[in-house]
């Protein structure tokens, strides 16, 4: 059966089965992010509760498994208080393969499944499928999120050297992805709406949602304190060479 509500989510579906029988399930989906995907704490929440909003429309009893990739706890921590608690969740590390009902913030209700229930769901974003390699893809996150900016900037804000940077922005330039404009005084880097729906995608966004307030910087930061900010990993790099920040 193709539901036209979940057939835009990209979710794993996981029911489980409680009382042994096929027909009878705890209707749990499960959402993979990362740390490394150039999203805050914060607005991954907001894909979360689009996902939510969208999963309480077409199912009775959902229940939501989200699976957080990062180094420690404090990403996965953020993630957890910033959602909200509109079905059953679960926030768990990536490591983690399998859970169980009462590792859910509330009781799942089971579902009664019938042949025609089994959801048809959105494949996960591919980078190979879109001609896209990982490094490229960073630094078109990177300008979706900032709109313009500087090649120096966009080299802080992706840990990447600014010489491997500068081959990044030629490819993805050729591509039609992000194009050169001038900033004030300066010559830099502007993404391109084919750009912007490409980098949506990557993030798993919902087909359909607007996620334009949710993505950028803090709409309030002055123009000089954005500008130094957007270098303070390159200063904290280069004053501690022996940690990793992310």
């Amino acid at each position: 059966m193709t539901d036209n509500g979940l057939s835009r989510l990209p979710l794993e579906w996981t029911p489980i089965y409680p009382m042994q029988r096929k027909d009878v399930v705890f209707d749990v989906f499960k959402h993979h992010i990362s740390y490394s995907d150039g999203l805050p704490p914060y607005a991954q929440a907001r894909i979360i509760d689009f996902m939510v909003n969208r999963l309480i429309k077409t199912r009775k009893y959902p229940a939501l498994w989200i699976s957080v990739e990062a180094p420690g706890d404090w990403f996965r921590s953020e993630v957890k208080r910033l959602i909200k608690h509109r079905i059953p969740i679960t926030v768990q590390p990536a490591r983690k393969t399998s859970v169980i009902e009462r590792e859910f913030y509330q009781p799942i209700r089971p579902t009664y499944l019938q042949e025609r229930d089994v959801p048809v769901l959105a494949p996960r974003f591919d980078p190979a499928e879109y001609g896209i390699k990982e490094s490229a893809l960073r630094v078109l996150r990177v300008l979706a999120r900032l709109k313009t900016a500087y090649r120096p900037e966009i080299a802080s804000l992706t840990g990447f050297s600014e010489s491997h940077v500068r081959n990044l922005l030629k490819q993805l330039q050729a591509e039609n992805l992000i194009e050169r404009r001038q900033i004030g005084k300066y010559e830099g880097y502007a993404i391109r709406n084919k750009g912007l729906s490409l980098a949506h995608r990557s993030w798993n966004i919902p087909k359909g949602v607007h996620f334009s307030k949710y993505r950028g910087e803090f709409r309030y930061a002055g123009e000089r304190h954005r500008r130094v900010s957007r270098r303070w990993r390159a200063w904290l790099e280069k004053a501690y060479p022996n940690i990793e920040s992310w």
